[in-house]
């Protein structure tokens, strides 16, 4: 079986609907199943509204704002010779405006102005990869993690170091040993038009529509996602929901995570 199950693609694609169906359905065939929508502050992959604080910054900050102590304390994700510190839950702020804005400010993952070296980006993710692998929540037969792998990891590393496609490969292979036990396999949802798919997810969550400059943005997002896929050692294949062949889709999955035999790289036609 697969246990660790990635489900990737642009925005707009259907990835958190196919996580919250393909969820349900091993459910349905009696398996224990845990998953993570992005965005999930409880993620223990992903890293989101969450700050980089070396410890002289930490303790600064509890002489700035002892009210806050308590709190602080209380978010901290991991704390050794760095602290990664939850500052926000959804559209939830957890502290003051003012502190909130500080916090923002070291905002490790999402448009930092404080960028840590691209050696420690990687060592924050390892030791946060590492711990999972060593967690209570393997013990349920599948998680499956929305955008936790490709999606989110190129989108920070070409912003935020203008990575190249190299480095982000060797990244993502370092955190994929740290779960290599747990047969991690990733499921890349794509479209023939990003454009529609884009417009029409907008419209239906009751966004703003996007600028062609934003969707020829996702439009490259895909053609490099897709060379640093085919590079990756993990099982991947590529999802063609172009369709719309929901339940096609998901059977293809089910049917790949439950049986191992002759699984390969490949595109999937639904």
């Amino acid at each position: 079986m697969k246990n660790i199950i990635f489900i990737e693609g642009v925005s707009g694609v259907g990835k958190s609907t196919t996580v919250n169906a393909l969820s349900e359905e091993l459910h349905n065939l009696g398996y224990s199943v845990r998953c993570h929508i992005e965005g999930d502050p409880d993620s223990p992959l992903d890293l989101c509204w969450t700050s980089y604080l070396t410890i002289p910054e930490y303790e600064k900050l509890l002489i700035s704002y002892p009210a806050f102590a308590d709190e602080l304390s209380n978010n901290i994700i991991f704390q050794g010779d760095y602290i990664l510190l939850r500052y926000q839950v959804g559209r939830t702020e957890l502290y003051s405006p003012e502190l909130h804005d500080e916090l923002h400010k070291l905002e490790f993952c999402y448009n930092p102005t404080n960028v840590t070296p691209l050696s420690k980006f990687t060592e924050v993710f390892l030791n946060l990869w590492k711990r999972f692998a060593e967690s209570e929540e393997n013990k349920c037969d599948y998680t499956i993690f929305d955008a936790s792998l490709v999606s989110h990891m190129t989108n920070d590393m070409i912003r935020n170091y203008n990575a190249s496609e190299t480095e982000m490969v060797e990244h993502l292979e370092v955190l994929l040993q740290a779960i290599c036990s747990l047969n991690p396999i990733i499921f890349y949802l794509s479209s023939d038009d990003v454009r529609e798919r884009l417009l029409n997810a907008r419209q239906s969550r009751g966004q703003t529509s996007l600028t062609n400059e934003q969707i020829n943005f996702w439009e490259k997002r895909k053609q490099i996602d897709l060379p640093i896929l085919s590079r990756l050692s993990i099982q991947s294949h590529i999802m063609d929901i172009s369709n719309d062949n929901w339940n096609s889709v998901i059977s293809e999955i089910v049917s790949r995570v439950t049986n191992i035999n002759g699984m390969k790289k490949d595109t999937y036609q639904v």
